[in-house]
């Protein structure tokens, strides 16, 4: 390899922060003779002094409060880990630095936000990718390659489920991915987007949409130690109906309210051929039927990936340096970019692409704002 590490330098240093940090510092380990390393340089954070045993295991980086100090740093890489409602004004100011920029998802607020931020990192000519780290899972990508192989033959239907449980609690405080103005949304915002990237990454663009939401808990305190409750303005509960281009038609539920089911991902899609499964309880594999032998596969499959996808062999950490499943795919798609950064190519995640997804996930919030109303696509 040879070169200098690429350096990072980290906005925001709460939970994703750390998981971003923790990919960065885990791909020398992970991957032998790795194309390119990058190291976290410097991390922009609201206040300092916090998690100083972290920052010395990532080789003590320049933590600030400055944002122009911040950029002083001469780095290589932007990665955005705060709240929805900064991604855009903290992306703009990336891009005007001309650094390659990587952003949690959703790529912004909302579809206006969205369609800002691509356009800057467009008239910067910069590389872009966005963290939609499930593309990234063995067992989707084996999907992946079966459904582009044409062996489920014409796709009839799908469903997607994303459920996650860590909001069941109602004494569990306001945070900004309850209030609506900072995060845009809710269980769709932050699991459904998830799978709405799935089903494209998967099946192709959508045509229209349908959804209803509902929130089961309307109040929280605001604040650990605090008996005054706040409203809640974002959902608990999604359900949405999807219908694309292809003429398949499928349904996307999701919760942050899955008591008993802790966190749980889960794909079906049924063609005229057969029939391709994916859960995170197994994220190595899918599992394939074959109509015509009448015979499930699960395993290493013979499909190979499409043109333009690096193959799943180099980006997946090896089992023996696993750090679990969630933490593998982030350092997957973290690595992913890292090559695309190396060979000067432009990310099949980039910007524009993640756009399309926010577009969705604004016509679903759209469609349960009216009564459940179809709602066609593209938005104006």
């Amino acid at each position: 390899m040879g070169n200098k590490p690429l350096k990072v330098g980290l906005i925001g240093l709460g939970f994703i922060g750390k998981i971003h940090a923790q990919s960065y510092r885990s791909i020398p380990f992970c991957y032998k003779n790795p194309v390119t390393l990058a190291k976290v340089s410097a991390v922009l954070r609201t206040k300092t002094g916090g998690d100083q045993d972290l920052l010395e295991t990532l080789g003590s980086p320049f933590v600030t409060t400055d944002e122009n100090a911040f950029y002083d740093q001469g780095l290589d890489i932007v990665d955005i880990c705060t709240p929805n409602a900064l991604h855009m004004k903290q992306a703009v100011t990336a891009l005007n630095h001309k650094v390659h920029l990587y952003i949690e998802k959703p790529l912004g607020l909302n579809l206006a936000h969205a369609r800002k931020i691509a356009a800057a990192a467009r008239s910067a000519d910069v590389l872009s990718h966005t963290a939609f780290m499930m593309r990234y899972f063995p067992g989707v990508r084996q999907a992946k390659a079966v459904i582009a192989s044409g062996a489920l033959g014409e796709i009839y239907n799908f469903r997607a489920q994303f459920f996650h449980n860590s909001y069941m609690n109602p004494q569990r405080p306001i945070s900004w991915r309850l209030q609506h103005a900072l995060s845009g949304g809710g269980a769709l915002a932050d699991l459904g987007v998830h799978m709405i990237d799935m089903v494209r990454y998967l099946l192709g663009e959508a045509s229209w949409v349908q959804c209803r939401t509902r929130t089961f808990i309307n109040q929280r305190p605001g604040s650990p130690d605090s008996s005054k409750l706040v409203p809640v303005d974002v959902d608990d509960w999604a359900l949405c109906i999807i219908g694309l281009e292809n003429g398949a038609q499928g349904n996307i539920e999701v919760t942050r309210l899955s008591g008993g089911m802790g966190d749980r991902t889960h794909m079906e899609i049924f063609g005229s051929r057969g029939s391709v499964m994916f859960d995170t309880k197994d994220p190595l594999h899918c599992e394939f039927y074959d109509q015509k032998s009448k015979q499930y596969h699960i395993g290493d499959l013979d499909f190979p990936l499409p043109e333009g996808e690096n193959e799943t062999s180099d980006l997946w950490p090896p089992a023996k340096m696993s750090l679990g499943h969630f933490i593998d795919a982030h350092t997957a798609c973290i690595y992913d970019f890292l090559q695309h950064i190396q060979s000067s190519k432009q990310s099949p995640l980039n910007f524009d692409d993640s756009v399309k997804t926010q577009e969705i996930l604004e016509a679903v919030y759209l469609s349960a704002s009216r009564n459940s109303e179809i709602i066609q696509l593209p938005l104006n």
